[in-house]
């Protein structure tokens, strides 16, 4: 009957969901403890001196943006092949229309609300029509294997292209295409990690409008494990997201069986 359908399409959903969740985890973990960063507590100094030169060479005064706990963060993963996101990836921002130019449906508008570290979210999504989506797409629509990172609003999501994507990426996203051989799923899974948050965390500090700007993007400093360790950690992330799509369509279905069992009624 529907009802026993519906039940087990949902009991597969939400045990895909877990699955997602434990084979993330897991490439979190495994990054963590190549890194010796397993169990890394960022813990904060009460108090501590700066040089005057170092508040003049990065224009910065907000006592937060000194804190020793970043610096012990670079510490303990300089040792690891260091290298700056700048030179990894190039980089294009995106672009914004204006809001004049929204509409109910067309071709995506993706703005940073859009961008999950586990996907595109649908909620509250804005479209543009299709003649605007023409003239921009060849400048600002993201390609497959692209990492989308953003830089606005809530800076630091870094999420990896998986399927072909009509629209168009707002402003406050960055479309990063790696130069070198390094797995994408590896260098997201890394900004979105502790790794890169804390520097994050401290670069877009003191200020109200939370802004990461191109200069301090580029300058991100991200571990290089061996290839090997790499491709072991973008295939846990990849499970991941198979396993989350998966769910998905279960849900899809079991919301199918539900109005299937009204219309029978």
């Amino acid at each position: 009957d529907y009802q026993a359908i519906f039940d087990n399409l949902v009991d597969q959903h939400l045990i895909e969901l877990k699955n997602a969740n434990i084979f993330y985890s897991q490439a979190e973990n495994l990054l963590l403890q190549e890194l010796g960063l397993k169990g890394f507590k960022a813990e904060e100094d009460l108090s501590y001196i700066v040089n005057l030169s170092d508040v003049k060479s990065v224009r910065r005064i907000d006592a937060e943006y000194f804190q020793p706990k970043y610096e012990k963060l670079i510490e303990k993963i300089r040792k690891y092949n260091l290298k700056s996101l700048g030179d990894l990836a190039s980089m294009k921002k995106g672009f914004e229309p204006g809001s004049d130019e929204y509409q109910d449906d067309g071709k995506l508008f993706l703005r940073v609300s859009s961008i999950s570290k586990n996907g595109l979210i649908d909620k509250d999504q804005k479209y543009i029509s299709d003649e605007l989506y023409s003239k921009l797409k060849n400048s600002f629509e993201p390609k497959k294997s692209e990492i989308l990172l953003t830089k606005d609003a809530t800076p630091g999501i870094a999420y990896v292209v998986k399927d072909l994507i009509e629209g168009i990426l707002a402003s406050g996203i960055m479309r990063l295409k790696l130069k070198e051989n390094i797995e994408p799923e590896y260098i997201a899974l890394c900004i979105n990690s502790i790794i890169c948050q804390m520097q994050i965390e401290r670069d877009a500090g003191g200020s109200i409008i939370v802004h990461w700007k191109p200069e301090q993007i580029k300058n991100l400093q991200i571990p290089i494990l061996p290839n090997s360790i790499q491709q072991k950690i973008a295939n846990l992330v990849r499970r991941a997201h198979e396993a989350r799509k998966k769910a998905k369509e279960l849900l899809k279905e079991a919301k199918q069986k539900v109005e299937e069992m009204i219309s029978v009624k």
